[in-house]
């Protein structure tokens, strides 16, 4: 029997393990090294995990194309199912709901998983996802605390339980997860990114543009989403003190052209201007 790195009983090759904690390191911290699960299952279509990763990975695109590139590695988990445990035949139906654009029954089975599988990590993380996009605060934050106990020595948890609060407006419950989340890893770019949350609310803008300028450092192997938007964070603050030059010239250097086919950093391209303008700012021919 072979465990990925939460915890989590795992069948298949046991030289996929790796590839798939990569998957769940690199997904819970945003790193390039999630993406490693796609050569992990199409070497490995016995692994029901691998298949089921990389049907995630495709659909984290947020393309037209997802679901059709998805497909491949979906079949391959559900052909595989039968013989896997039952959190991962769960997983495999998560992946199938959102396939088929069934988010009620994604959102339900991601429940489900975590209530059985508490471990089960990048099923917290996925289904705070689907409840951000639908602009459910409250159940972001419900489902982080109902495995919070049972992730306390996980930085990313207490990552995704700071993002829960402050979207919530908890702000000295977020502030005081996203720096126990940093005092256990300085490199968790999601308890950064609630940290910067806070402060901006608040106003410390100094304070904000002090505590990124000292952690950029750390970015490094980040996704393009997660790169540019530590930057377009730090672009706010730099705005907010008037700092009009080096808030664009963050925008020219680090928050657009990394990947410019990928949505989430069209968007925040378009929102970092849209707020440039409204400052007063002429973008030119940005």
């Amino acid at each position: 029997m072979q465990r990925d790195y939460l915890g989590n009983v795992v069948t298949g090759q046991r030289d996929t393990l790796r590839a798939i904690d990569d998957f769940i390191g690199g997904y819970l911290a945003y790193e390039t090294r999630a993406e490693r699960i796609l050569a992990a299952a199409d070497t490995d279509p016995g692994s029901c995990m691998a298949n089921v990763y990389a049907g995630l990975l495709w659909m984290l695109l947020e393309a037209p194309q997802a679901a059709s590139r998805a497909a491949k590695y979906l079949t391959a988990a559900e052909l595989v199912a039968p013989l896997a445990t039952r959190r991962e035949q769960l997983n495999a139906g998560m992946l199938r709901a959102w396939v088929d654009d069934d988010l009620g029954r994604a959102i339900r089975l991601c429940d489900q998983i975590s209530d059985e599988s508490p471990r089960d990590l990048v099923i917290v993380k996925m289904q705070q996802y689907f409840e951000f996009n639908r602009g459910n605060a409250p159940e972001m934050l419900r489902v982080a605390l109902k495995v919070g106990a049972s992730n306390a020595d996980v930085p990313y948890m207490h990552g995704m339980k700071a993002f829960g609060y402050e979207q919530c407006h908890l702000l000295e419950q977020a502030e005081t997860e996203a720096r126990t989340a940093l005092a256990m890893r300085r490199k968790e770019p999601w308890a950064q990114h609630a940290l910067a949350h806070v402060l901006l609310t608040r106003g410390s803008t100094d304070e904000g543009a002090r505590f990124l300028e000292e952690v950029a450092e750390t970015w490094t192997g980040l996704n393009s989403f997660m790169l540019t938007h530590l930057w377009w964070h730090l672009a706010l603050f730099y705005l907010s003190q008037g700092r009009d030059l080096e808030a664009v010239k963050l925008y020219d250097q680090h928050c657009w052209g990394v990947a410019k086919d990928y949505s989430q950093d069209q968007i925040g391209a378009i929102s970092l201007l849209a707020r440039f303008e409204i400052a007063g700012i002429d973008v030119g021919s940005r």
